[in-house]
């Protein structure tokens, strides 16, 4: 999505203005869950992202603590990982941490909320119950009716009402 701070393209890209600054980027990217990764824990998906990724760069390049940039679901992971790493006196493998749009308070999930009613969440419960994880596409159209005039409507309108040829 053309709108998300993490664009790569080299005109946009964060990553690019970083390694300018002189900064070693490295970066690792969230994995939509799919019927083998059923049975990981949060736990799991600590040790096998943020925690193996500090090991692999510490393996890497010699450094012994990262600064931690992170984004949305990857922001609350990275902070779980923070405090996991804190309360197990390793907290010195973190520098530095940047949330950015990271839900914390789950209590207010904001404005995918609407979408939140208790028969919605009992379904998706019994799901994850079933399946051991949540579909990737279910996430990504409720995701759209948040924007829904931008990244929905728009697509249906232009291109199958008009007729014209999406956008690359």
């Amino acid at each position: 999505n053309k709108y998300y701070i993490l664009d790569l393209r080299q005109d946009n890209s964060l990553v690019k203005w970083l390694v300018d600054q002189g900064h070693t980027v490295f970066l690792i990217s969230w994995r939509n869950p799919g019927p083998e990764q059923g049975d990981l824990t949060w736990a799991d998906y600590m040790q096998l992202g943020p925690i193996s990724a500090m090991e692999a760069i510490e393996q890497a390049t010699g450094e012994k603590s990262v600064n931690l940039l992170s984004y949305c679901v990857g922001g609350t992971l990275a902070g779980s990982t923070v405090a996991y790493l804190t309360s197990t006196r390793r907290g010195r493998k973190v520098k530095s941490a940047t949330y950015m749009t990271s839900l914390w308070d789950f209590r207010d999930p904001g404005e995918i909320g609407v979408f939140l009613a208790e028969p919605v969440l009992s379904g998706i419960e019994a799901k994850l119950e079933r399946d051991g994880y949540l579909d990737g596409r279910i996430m990504a159209y409720s995701f759209n009716l948040l924007r829904e005039n931008d990244l929905f409507w728009s697509f249906y309108i232009n291109n199958y009402l008009k007729g014209d040829v999406p956008a690359p």
